[in-house]
């Protein structure tokens, strides 16, 4: 399967049981379209996505399964973070709908063809989306939700990780004495 692509791309191995194609987004449609003919990747396991500020882009990789599940094939794309748009992959594969619902409303990634793209999990968002690097978490929060002061569930986590941890060694220590007395 690996060969037959080899001879089309230029394939990178990065382990062995996966493997990465860099492509244009002109030609996303295309290449997914004969991989999934001419090979067995046939299954759509995930579209991920980084934020790469400093360049200007977002990366796009669209994993891709075979028939075993047991290589997969990573079929990234850089698209400018300005204007960001892809086809979408619909017609080739169903569950690319929520995959591209999910990047739309997280990074703000149109994708051109898919229909469902509005609300999601944010309902009524009008900011930033928030898995852009420009997004400013605190703020967000400062300027929209009270803060956690006085609430009894307010804990500050590495001291609560510490009383965590030397409870669980009590326990153990208890455990392991009733065990040693018998």
């Amino acid at each position: 399967m690996i060969e037959i692509l080899k001879k089309q791309y230029e394939i990178e191995e990065k382990g062995n049981r996966l493997f990465k194609i860099n492509i244009e987004k002109d030609k996303l449609l295309n290449t997914i379209d004969f991989i999934s003919l001419n090979s067995n990747f046939i299954t759509l396991s995930q579209i991920a996505c980084a934020d790469w500020i400093e360049d200007e882009i977002f990366s796009l990789n669209y994993i891709l399964t075979t028939d075993r599940r047991d290589k997969n094939l990573m079929v990234e794309v850089n698209i400018p973070r300005v204007d960001s748009k892809l086809p979408t992959l619909l017609n080739l594969f169903p569950q690319a709908e929520v995959m591209e619902r999910d990047l739309h409303e997280m990074y703000g990634i149109d994708f051109i063809g898919n229909p469902t793209l509005y609300d999601f999990a944010l309902e009524d968002w009008k900011e930033i989306p928030p898995l852009r690097r420009e997004f400013d978490t605190l703020e967000y929060v400062n300027s929209n939700f009270e803060f956690r002061k006085g609430r009894e569930d307010n804990r500050d986590v590495k001291v609560e990780i510490k009383r965590r941890r030397a409870e669980a060694k009590k326990l153990k220590a208890k455990k392991e004495a009733k065990n040693g007395s018998r």
